[in-house]
């Protein structure tokens, strides 16, 4: 379970009156904080264990004789064995309004698709891929110009409003709604061509390019990768310029006191914010 995940559910759980009696969670090599810092969010008093194979996770779950488990951001997919350790089930917390992108790439393809709210789904977990039945699920708009920080920000009141409505029809013996596959979609990880900034488009979708990463690629590529003054970089953030201006797309037309330069795009600019070089 992420950080974040952790120290919200064990809050909510603690009102709602269950105990929180531990945590499992990974490393995460691309986050190498993930395991110090889901310590520093579990309570007082819960043992963080970090599982070091899928074979290790049913043992250790069964040890802690859970009624129910709570799932967030949980990298490998749970086997039958696992699913059937608490006597009522795995709960899964998926950002999106399921079938809709289904797997592990919903945050990025939320903001890529140019979507105006960010979805959120309670289900019990099956032996598909976010496939199981659903017990609620909501929105929350994002705005015009929707980022992975606002995202971000959407998530915690729409979770906090949805989970106690999961965990009412569990206990009471409700297994919930099965999904249709009508209006299923995959998330999965962009492809590689992705992560490298086409400048020929139009300026709204190199901003959407630039701020829609939360997973690499197929191949492991973090985008999005472009080449400004000769050097290779990673831009980290842009904004929307307000002006009509008519350059070669990739043409650097400006450059700020604050070090960023505003660049043409296919129709439009975008200014480049922030990069870092790229490795």
């Amino acid at each position: 379970m992420a950080p974040r995940a952790v120290e919200g559910y064990a809050q909510l759980l603690e009102a709602l009156g269950h105990e929180t009696v531990g945590v499992l969670t990974l490393r995460n090599n691309r986050r190498p904080g993930n395991v110090p810092d889901t310590i520093d969010a579990t309570p007082v008093g819960v043992d963080v264990v970090v599982v070091g194979s899928k074979e290790r996770v049913a043992p250790l779950l069964r040890s802690y004789e859970p009624d129910l488990a709570l799932c967030s951001g949980f990298s490998w997919k749970l086997d039958e064995e696992v699913l059937a350790v608490p006597r009522l089930g795995i709960v899964n917390g998926h950002p999106s309004l399921l079938p809709q992108w289904r797997g592990p790439n919903p945050f990025g393809w939320t903001l890529r698709s140019g979507a105006s709210d960010v979805g959120f789904t309670f289900h019990l977990m099956d032996e598909g891929l976010d496939t199981g039945p659903i017990l609620a699920q909501g929105t929350a708009p994002l705005g015009d110009d929707a980022s992975m920080e606002t995202l971000f920000e959407r998530l915690p009141a729409l979770a906090a409003d949805l989970l106690p409505k999961a965990l009412a029809r569990v206990e009471s013996g409700d297994r919930g709604d099965p999904q249709s596959e009508e209006g299923a979609s995959y998330a999965g990880l962009y492809e590689d061509e992705y992560a490298e900034i086409d400048w020929t488009q139009p300026a709204r979708a190199v901003h959407t390019q630039v701020g829609c990463w939360f997973l690499p690629t197929v191949s492991g590529i973090v985008g999005p990768l472009t080449t400004l003054d000769g050097e290779r970089v990673r831009v980290l953030e842009s904004a929307l310029a307000d002006a009509e201006l008519s350059a070669e797309p990739g043409t650097i037309l400006e450059r700020g006191l604050d070090g960023s330069l505003l660049v043409a795009c296919g129709s439009g600019a975008i200014r480049v914010l922030r990069t870092e070089p790229a490795p």
